[in-house]
């Protein structure tokens, strides 16, 4: 009798593990659980608003009630959270809080020439020269130096253009003392430069001090005129380095026409800018998000198209979502113009990151235009729900229909950093 009990204890307790995992597993699938993989990794909320209350708008439809949300203060971390928890008892979920003031701006969409001048000047590449013996010279090859290190000094006198930096070898030719900055870090590294048939001191380095290229300029912060353009970093063309800015400008451009992108080949906005080209403003910061600056002559927004009366909320990240949407872009000399499209994925994110979200063009007549998502459009805002969610960042090389965007919040906070 006690090894027949025995073996029914044991079948029970299989079948309880069996069904407990059962239970388990189904859970799972139920809507309510479905609706948990919808919470954000983080609630972004307006400075005094309940984020209990818009938890309970994530849940409640699945939960009907019974779903407890609490929301709590960390004082160490000072930091506010919100815990889900099933029927009062059982955690399901906790998330941070941020609470954040609502941002507005102006949305562009206009095509703009961005100027940026390099504080120091990039080492592209080295080449040999002909020194006054007759010999082949490259004194840089056997340096310190690096393709995509910036040289900020030369024997202490700062160079930021390749002018300043000849200048600064002839005045000491017999030893030079460069700052060379590499990584984010600085150190000092000694060279010896050559005299070349020309009578002048050379090393033997291609340097970059400048560039200029056509973007979209995405916002204009109502607060403080801030600029926001492009949604992703200038690099150099040689090194994929991006460019730090000395100084830069912000100017109105002209499209002069389009090449239609296709699969496997990005078309492109063909446009133009010039010396005389009305100034927008300043550029002030490249970054992974961007490039921003201070808006400097107010008059020139209406002749590029930016309606100063049209002012949007900047959305937090958890408020954009898959579905409609539009653009603002640029394709022809009647300044930017709305079109229609869907995005149809939305990262759920508490970082920044460029590829936070994926949209997809809708609209025939862009379609027709450009045949999608082309170069020269990164920057363009996406509006959605009244606000201002995103902005344009890549186009998909083998589907031009589809494109990465950055959810705008991210670029609104870091352009807040930038100065007068």
């Amino acid at each position: 009798m006690k090894v027949k009990s025995k073996e029914v204890r044991r079948k029970l307790v299989r079948l309880f593990g069996f069904l407990a995992a059962l239970a388990v597993f189904a859970f799972n699938f139920t809507p309510e659980m479905a609706a948990m993989r919808t919470l954000p990794p983080a609630f972004f909320i307006e400075s005094g608003k309940a984020a209990k209350t818009m938890a309970d708008a994530y849940l409640s439809p699945a939960f009907g009630g019974s779903a407890a949300v609490s929301d709590s203060l960390d004082e160490t971390l000072g930091r506010r959270r919100v815990s889900f928890r099933l029927f009062g008892i059982i955690e399901l979920a906790s998330v941070p809080v941020y609470e954040a003031e609502r941002g507005s701006c102006f949305p562009c969409g206009c095509a703009v020439g961005i100027s940026i001048k390099t504080e120091g000047v990039m080492v592209v590449g080295f080449g040999d020269f002909i020194g006054i013996s007759g010999k082949n010279c490259c004194p840089a090859r056997d340096s310190a130096l690096r393709p995509g290190d910036m040289i900020i000094t030369v024997n202490g006198c700062p160079v930021f253009t390749a002018e300043e930096m000849q200048l600064a070898l002839n005045a000491d030719p017999e030893r030079t003392v460069l700052l060379i900055e590499r990584d984010g870090r600085r150190f000092t590294a000694g060279i010896t430069p050559r005299i070349g048939q020309d009578g002048c001191a050379h090393i033997g380095a291609w340097v970059r001090d400048s560039t200029v290229g056509i973007g979209t300029l995405s916002f204009i912060s109502e607060a403080d005129g801030g600029l926001a353009a492009l949604g992703h970093a200038v690099a150099d063309a040689d090194t994929g380095i991006v460019l730090p800015v000395h100084s830069g400008s912000i100017s109105a451009a002209t499209i002069l026409g389009i090449t239609r992108g296709r699969s496997g080949e990005p078309g492109e906005l063909r446009g133009t800018f010039s010396e005389r080209s009305p100034i927008i403003g300043s550029a002030q910061l490249n970054s992974e998000l961007g490039v921003f600056g201070k808006l400097t002559d107010v008059s020139v927004l209406s002749g590029v198209g930016v309606d100063t009366g049209n002012v949007l909320p900047v959305a937090f990240p958890n408020e954009v979502h898959e579905g409609e949407a539009s653009i603002l872009a640029q394709i022809s000399g009647a300044g930017a113009e709305k079109f229609s499209c869907r995005i149809i994925r939305a990262s759920k994110q508490d970082r920044a990151d460029q590829k936070g979200l994926v949209i997809e063009v809708t609209d025939p007549r862009l379609l027709e235009a450009t045949g999608g998502i082309v170069q020269g459009m990164s920057g363009s805002p996406i509006i959605q729900d009244g606000r201002l969610a995103g902005v344009v960042t890549h186009v998909f090389v083998n589907d031009p229909l589809k494109g990465y965007g950055v959810y705008a919040y991210w670029m609104f906070e870091l352009g807040k950093s930038i100065g007068d």
